[in-house]
C-alpha cells in the first residue's frame, strides 16, 4: 500500500469517530482538503523543502480548524501536525538492510524481534524484555516472572521462574556464564544455563551492566547496578565482594553502559550524563553535556553519542574523551517538538541508530561523514497481527 493510501485511510478512520454537529459535511470537507494537500505534495515534489512544508501546514491547518471543537478532532490535528512537520522527508518506506554488519534486537508491542544485516526480520515471541548473549548466540527474554534463553530463531533453551516480574536483564560478555536480571526490588545473577543462582542484592529498577574483561577466558564476573540509595555499585558476583561504589546521585540514575574495553562506564540520569573509569572515578568534571535526554558509549569507549535539546532544536552530538563535541544530526529550529530516542552504536562504531518516535522513523547516522539513511513506518513493520499499536518499538541492542 502506498504512503498516500495509508495516510488517507488513517485520517478517514479518525474522522469517522467524530460526534459533532454537521458531522458528515465536516468529514467530507476534511477528506477533500487532505486529498488536495497530498496531491499538491506529489505535484510539487521538486520545490524547496521550506516552501512545501509551509504550504502543507496551511492546508492542514484549515482541515484541523473544522474539527477542533471535538476531542477526536484534537487527535487528528496532533497526528497530522506530527506527520507533516516531523522526520526525514525522503525516508525509505521499508527497512531493507542495515548499513553495516551485525544484527539488531528490537522490543516491540508484538514481542521481541531480530533484524539481520540483509534486512530480514524474525519474531522470537511475545516477550517483554530482551538482551543479546555474547556473540549473538542466544537471546535472553522475559515474560512476566519468567526468564528464558532462546536462540536467534526463537528456539527454546532454558527458563527459570522469578518471585516477581522481571523488568531488566543483561547477559555477561564472557562466554555467557552469567545472566543478571531485576525482579521486584532485587537483582539476581544466575548461571548461563539457568541452573543455579550465584548472587542477589537489593537494587533500584535500573538495568544492570556487566563489565567486559580484557581476558574473557578468565570469566571474572563484575556487575554494576544501582542500589536503593541511588549509588552505582560494582561487585564481584562470584565472591559477593563490593569493588567500589559512588556517592549518592542527586537525581535518579536511569541507565548504565560499559564500553567494550571495560574501562569506561556511562551513567545516565534525568538530564545528567557522566563517565566513570573502571574504579568508579569520574573522567570528566560534571556532566558531559547539558539537557541530555539519551546517550550511548561507543564500542571503544572513546566517544559518547548524546541526544541534547537546545534553542536550535534537538541534536545528536558525538562527544570526545576531552569533552570536545561534534554535531552529527539536528532536527533544526523548524522542528522544535522533535524528541529522539536513545542512540545505539553499531558493533563497529561507524553508525548510530537514532530512533525518532513521533516521526515513526529510524535514522542511521554515519559517525565519520554524517550521512543519514532514514526508514519510515517503523511501528507498522513490527506489527505482527496488523492491528496497529501506539507504542514505538525500542532497540535492545546491535550485536556482533
Amino acid at each position: 500500500m502506498s504512503e498516500r493510501k495509508r495516510t488517507e485511510e488513517r485520517v478517514k478512520a479518525a474522522l469517522s469517530e467524530l460526534d459533532a454537529p454537521d458531522e458528515r459535511m465536516a468529514e467530507e470537507r476534511g477528506r477533500q482538503m487532505l486529498e488536495a494537500a497530498l496531491a499538491e505534495r506529489e505535484h510539487t515534489a521538486q520545490r524547496s523543502r521550506v516552501t512545501l512544508r509551509a504550504g502543507l501546514a496551511l492546508i492542514a491547518a484549515g482541515t484541523i480548524a473544522a474539527l477542533a471543537m471535538t476531542p477526536a478532532g484534537a487527535e487528528v490535528r496532533e497526528w497530522i501536525a506530527d506527520r507533516i512537520d516531523s522526520g526525514e522527508k525522503n525516508a525509505d518506506p521499508r527497512l531493507t538492510s542495515l548499513p553495516t554488519a551485525g544484527a539488531v534486537l528490537v522490543e516491540a508491542p508484538s514481542g521481541a524481534w531480530v533484524i539481520r544485516e540483509d534486512g530480514s526480520k524474525r519474531r522470537l515471541g511475545e516477550f517483554d524484555e530482551a538482551t543479546w548473549s555474547p556473540n549473538g548466540r542466544f537471546v535472553g527474554v522475559t515474560d512476566g516472572t519468567e526468564l528464558r534463553a532462546v536462540d536467534p530463531v526463537g528456539k527454546f533453551r532454558w527458563s527459570i521462574e522469578a518471585d516477581a516480574p522481571v523488568t531488566a536483564l543483561d547477559w555477561s560478555p564472557d562466554e555467557g556464564f552469567r545472566v543478571a536480571y531485576l525482579a521486584g526490588e532485587e537483582i539476581h545473577v544466575v548461571t548461563g544455563d539457568g541452573v543455579s543462582e550465584s548472587y542477589t542484592a537489593p537494587a533500584r529498577p535500573i538495568g544492570p551492566a556487566w563489565r567486559p574483561e580484557s581476558e574473557p577466558d578468565e570469566a571474572i564476573h563484575h556487575l554494576s547496578f544501582v542500589d536503593p540509595q541511588n549509588r552505582v555499585v560494582t561487585v564481584d558476583t562470584d565472591s559477593g565482594r563490593v569493588l567500589w561504589k559512588t556517592g549518592q546521585f542527586g537525581v535518579p540514575v536511569g541507565s548504565l553502559e560499559w564500553s567494550d574495553s571495560g574501562q569506561r562506564l556511562l551513567v545516565s540520569a534525568s538530564g545528567f550524563t557522566t563517565v566513570l573509569d573502571a574504579r568508579g572515578n569520574p573522567l570528566l568534571k560534571g556532566p558531559i553535556a547539558a539537557n541530555v535526554s539519551g546517550a550511548a558509549i561507543s564500542p571503544t569507549g572513546g566517544e559518547i553519542a548524546a541526544v541534547t535539546r537546545g534553542p536550535q532544536g534537538t541534536d545528536l552530538r558525538l562527544i570526545g574523551p576531552a569533552g570536545e563535541e561534534r554535531r552529527l544530526y539536528s532536527s533544526g529550529r523548524d522542528d522544535p517538538r522533535a524528541r529522539f530516542g536513545s542512540p545505539v552504536f553499531s558493533p563497529d562504531g561507524k553508525w548510530i541508530l537514532l530512533p525518532w518516535p513521533e516521526a515513526d522513523q529510524w535514522l542511521f547516522v554515519n559517525t565519520d561523514d554524517r550521512r543519514v539513511t532514514a526508514v519510515a513506518d517503523i511501528s507498522r513493520q513490527f506489527d505482527a497481527d496488523g492491528k496497529g499499536s501506539a507504542r514505538f518499538p525500542e532497540v535492545a541492542g546491535w550485536c556482533c
